[in-house]
């Protein structure tokens, strides 16, 4: 029921072709809207991901409060207050939906559902008296119980099964994401979270931070509680990424840019660099007053590091859990094809991921010159500038114009009056909006062509839906 890889191109190539002219984010989404629309068939093809995992997801503020009870009051207050409100929930359905659209493709799949069904992601691993650990909200664990082998082939549907690893992996993953908004939040001294109140507005920055370091605590126990070592390493050097690319952001300027790592699939491609960097650069070698390549190399590893690494990380710990890692099939029984296999849809899992990620954030970007803070749940309408983040538009705005005064807003942070209103109208002026619009399609692109990876099913054509859904999104 997915899209075939051949309709796939042929609309994206449309949409290429009509994202060169489009002038404005706005005109960018119509676009996209009307190549989806002029293909019924196509179209017809996909599904709603909540019609796959919306269940899945309605228990998940539940389940999540069952793990962040604390007998401190404001504490146990602050770590639920997001919780509340109702999210997007972007992070765990795509964890939810790669679940359903792998499991069962791993020669070792038989195994590992038997060995993670029942309630045992709640049991620890230390005897009480040692763990101090009191959680008024906690569950009471039961024994696991084991499931029969399954003796039909596998065929994904939208029924598949998810396991109770891999539920815990959605929470874990949301979890992780709640503690960054709260630290964000402090950070960027933000008023609004999801239109209401952000909490260092209710409770201040003190709390706040501590609330977040709470959740990434409560989180780190659940991970270890699954009991897999490769998807512990996995969400772990997400929570590193988290701080190293928000130390990138507050060290933007292009005196204090200090790449994180030189390893190539935390920075862009040479692809990327070239046919949205480098094809537009004009400006003669050496000049001072033009951005760089390395300042836009800059923006977008921090783009990964600070979003995409969470979406692609858990997405292959999605299918680790589902028999497909690496570490957990060493010692297993299982030929060189089907190791292959399984490697292929961790990879794809990786992939795809990522680069929903990038072109979340690239989206995000976009958004934060046209939407309103009442349709975006926070401030917007320039609150990155107002921060003194030059994003995508602002960098594509100034290489456009490199004899305008822009670089010199960049460099100051647009701290003085009316920094913010003229890099706004210099980014409006430009083809910013229209080529930030392209370089997310790039990415949406490649994480729609790693899905072709996979089988055909419900939650492979919700993933492409939501991929789709990510990119023409207006809030």
């Amino acid at each position: 029921m997915a899209w075939h890889g051949r309709a796939w191109r042929a609309s994206s190539a449309a949409f290429t072709r009509c994202t060169r002219s489009a002038s404005s984010w706005s005109d960018v989404v119509t676009t996209a809207k009307k190549v989806v629309a002029s293909d019924g068939a196509e179209a017809s093809m996909t599904r709603d991901p909540l019609e796959v995992v919306g269940q899945d997801l309605s228990s998940l503020r539940h389940n999540i409060a069952t793990l962040l009870g604390s007998g401190h009051p404001s504490l146990d207050r602050i770590a639920k207050y997001y919780f509340a409100a109702e999210g997007k929930h972007v992070r765990p359905m795509i964890v939810l939906l790669m679940c359903k659209a792998t499991n069962g493709l791993s020669a070792t799949w038989h195994t590992q559902r038997a060995a993670a069904v029942g309630e045992h992601v709640d049991i620890p691993m230390t005897r009480a008296s040692v763990l101090n650990d009191a959680n008024p909200s906690a569950a009471h664990p039961h024994a696991p119980v084991a499931a029969a082998p399954r003796t039909t082939p596998y065929v994904p549907t939208l029924q598949s099964t998810i396991l109770p690893t891999q539920r815990r992996l959605a929470e874990i993953t949301e979890m992780i994401h709640v503690a960054s908004l709260l630290h964000d939040d402090v950070i960027d001294e933000s008023p609004l979270r999801r239109g209401a109140p952000s909490a260092p507005s209710s409770f201040g920055n003190k709390l706040s931070i501590l609330g977040g370091d709470f959740l990434l605590g409560r989180a780190s126990i659940a991970l270890a509680r699954l009991r897999d070592p490769e998807v512990t390493e996995l969400m772990s050097t997400v929570i590193a990424n988290l701080v190293e690319g928000e130390v990138m952001q507050l060290k933007s300027m292009a005196s204090d840019q200090v790449p994180v790592t030189d390893v190539q699939s935390a920075r862009p491609s040479a692809e990327v660099m070239e046919r949205f960097w480098h094809a537009y650069d004009q400006a003669p070698a050496g000049r001072d007053d033009a951005p760089s390549a390395a300042l836009f190399e800059f923006y977008l590893q921090k783009t990964y590091l600070k979003t995409a690494s969470l979406m692609a990380k858990s997405a292959r710990s999605a299918t680790v859990l589902g028999g497909c890692g690496t570490w957990s099939n060493q010692l297993a029984s299982m030929t060189a094809d089907e190791r292959a296999s399984a490697a292929a849809v961790c990879d794809a899992a990786y992939t795809f991921g990522r680069n929903v990620g990038i072109s979340f954030q690239l989206v995000d970007d976009l958004l934060d010159f046209h939407a309103t803070t009442e349709a975006f749940g926070k401030p917007s309408g320039g609150a990155d500038l107002k921060l003194g983040l030059a994003t995508a538009p602002v960098l594509y705005a100034w290489q456009q114009y490199p004899d305008s005064n822009l670089g010199t807003l960049v460099q100051r942070r647009f701290a003085q009056p009316g920094d913010v209103e003229q890099a706004l109208a210099l980014v409006h002026k430009s083809d910013g909006l229209s080529r930030t619009a392209a370089l997310a399609r790039y990415h949406a692109d490649t994480a729609q062509q790693a899905l072709l990876t996979l089988p055909p099913s419900d939650a492979r054509a919700a993933l492409e839906k939501l991929n789709h859904q990510i990119i023409t999104r207006a809030r």
